[in-house]
């Protein structure tokens, strides 16, 4: 048998090769490994400098623990760590490296030196990539690795590099990641001549307010609102984007959990539902948030670049964040509602039409459905207030109309028609709900259940509390503590029949704010026209502007 087809060993340098391309795809990638590796050193300033995009040098110092001396050539050898002991260790990760492979994959495909001074050592050590044999220099407590002519024995790698600014893109977006990830560490990051990032410890909820306006844009911390929800041990604390500010691309979708940058689909999938009727399609949210849970409930050591995780329990995270998240979405409607309610109480101000002349013309679908409901025909002239849009319909008059009490009319009108044809849709909560009543209001509940799954509420009773275990799908973004509260209140006050209880539910129904003109034309576009009402549409003829001077 040829000796091309025995199964032998691979040399130390090769399967050094083979996993940095596992773990080192692009100078962002060497950064990546570095910076973690001097925040599990217990650094509290980090100092990155980069030279031709990364290709030339990247320098990474900070002012950890440092390394023993004896130590250094072992760095620089595969699977070896000073953060992982035991198999039993492997099910509780709290550092953000652990394999052991970093160092040495980059220095199989660069120049590297590491240098590091102990607090008990009087001077500081180096080695290289090349030699195993430290020698004294001066350095300051810590460590320092410099990494020079990346992927210089790899040029096949290197022409799959992208240009300069491409690169130090990534960099960038690397750094703003593990930045926003430890507010109790400094950054400082130099690119040639140019500092790109200076950012001082942020030890305050103000401070760090401050962090995440310069490296997400102070347009998010003003169109954004702090969450904090626990839940035995998971904790969900961040700043949430409101629905209306909404993004073009997911620049600023940042995710942790115990303090490492995830990008994972179980995450993506809860917070894309919990916006899911916020947002228009192809739009996205806005959010940095910090999920806190036991080392145990998450396995990290699922991919070489320790992105994605697999959760002891994802249906019950899936679960906390949407529900975390639409508690906070429903409580913006709430207040966006107030604030509009004060508006309704001025003077409507017609200044505002003519300093925004900008048209958006659409035609209403015309097809028919079984019943031959006839829709609306309109043109859109305007949106004030996330609210109320000008509108000429059909007879080329001017119209206002309450787009928040249309569109709620609107779901009113579905709720009532998905109850009369028993096709009333329930949305099942993943961690159910307790809420505590009276026991008048408890016994009133029990008593009225059968009607009440009728209507797409269910739940069992745990002494003198309500496990509620779904709720109608219309209902989405209602306060579920308060509907269930209010339901009680009201049957305790008088019975009820089926009838009644519908009615309430669809008092119940909040308004949505209205904040593109897009979704004003999504909603005009299912509004048929005998729906038309005083309530939400008046017509703007010579005698009701008259009225208004």
């Amino acid at each position: 048998m040829s000796l091309t087809h025995r199964i032998q060993a691979l040399p130390l340098h090769l399967a050094n090769q083979i996993a940095a391309g596992e773990v080192i795809e692009r100078p962002a990638s060497v950064v990546k490994e570095l910076v973690e590796n001097s925040i599990d050193a217990g650094a509290t300033q980090i100092y990155i400098d980069i030279e031709g995009a990364g290709s030339h040098l990247i320098r990474v110092r900070d002012n950890g623990i440092g390394i023993h001396p004896d130590d250094l050539a072992l760095a620089l050898s595969r699977h070896a760590t000073s953060k992982l002991h035991s198999s039993e260790q492997l099910s509780h990760i709290a550092s953000l490296g652990f394999r052991g492979e970093a160092l040495p994959s980059i220095a199989s495909v660069s120049n590297l030196s590491l240098s590091s001074r102990q607090d008990d050592s009087e001077c500081g050590w180096q080695i290289t990539g090349q030699t195993h044999q430290p020698t004294p220099l001066a350095h300051p407590l810590g460590t320092t690795i410099e990494v020079r002519e990346l992927f210089f024995n790899l040029p096949a790698r290197k022409h799959f590099l992208r240009g300069d600014k491409t690169e130090l893109h990534h960099i960038t977006t690397t750094l703003y990641r593990l930045a926003l990830s430890k507010f109790d560490i400094g950054f400082h990051y130099h690119s040639g001549t140019h500092s790109i990032i200076k950012l001082p410890i942020a030890s305050t909820t103000e401070q760090q307010q401050q962090r995440i306006a310069k490296l997400c844009g102070h347009a998010f911390i003003k169109n954004s609102h702090y969450i904090e929800q626990q839940f035995d041990e998971i904790a969900l604390k961040g700043w949430l984007g409101t629905a209306q500010a909404h993004r073009p691309q997911t620049d600023v979708n940042y995710f942790f959990i115990n303090g490492r940058v995830i990008r994972d689909r179980v995450i993506n999938h809860a917070i894309r539902q919990a916006y899911a009727d916020l947002i228009p399609a192809g739009r996205h949210p806005a959010f940095v948030l910090y999920l806190t849970l036991p080392l145990d409930k998450v396995d990290i050591n699922v991919h070489p670049t320790k992105h994605e995780v697999r959760f002891r329990d994802a249906r019950l995270v899936h679960g906390l964040i949407t529900r975390a998240l639409q508690d906070a979405l429903v409580t913006e409607q709430k207040s966006e509602v107030i604030k509009q309610a004060s508006l309704d109480s001025n003077m409507p101000n017609y200044n505002n039409i003519a300093e925004k002349p900008k048209q958006y013309d659409v035609e209403a679908r015309r097809h028919k459905k079984p019943e031959q409901t006839a829709y609306l025909s309109y043109q859109i002239a305007n949106v004030l207030h996330q609210r109320y849009i000008i509108a000429t319909i059909e007879d080329a008059q001017p119209w206002l109309i309450d787009l928040q009490l249309a569109e709620r009319a609107l779901r009113q009108q579905q709720f009532r028609h998905a109850l009369a044809t028993n096709s009333l849709r329930s949305r099942p909560i993943l961690v159910p709900i307790t809420v505590t009543l009276e026991a008048v209001q408890h016994q009133a509940m029990i008593n009225h259940q059968t009607d009440l799954a009728t209507l797409g509420i269910t739940f069992t009773t745990q002494h003198d509390q309500l496990i509620i275990q779904a709720i109608p799908s219309l209902l989405t973004h209602v306060d579920i503590v308060e509907l269930i509260r209010s339901i009680a209140s009201h049957l305790v006050q008088q019975k009820a029949s089926l009838e009644q209880l519908s009615t309430l539910l669809e008092q119940q129904l909040p308004m949505i704010a209205v904040s593109s003109l897009q979704q004003a034309d999504l909603i005009l576009k299912q509004l048929p026209e005998r729906l038309k009402s005083n309530q939400w549409c008046q017509r703007l003829d010579q005698q009701t502007l008259s009225s208004l001077f």
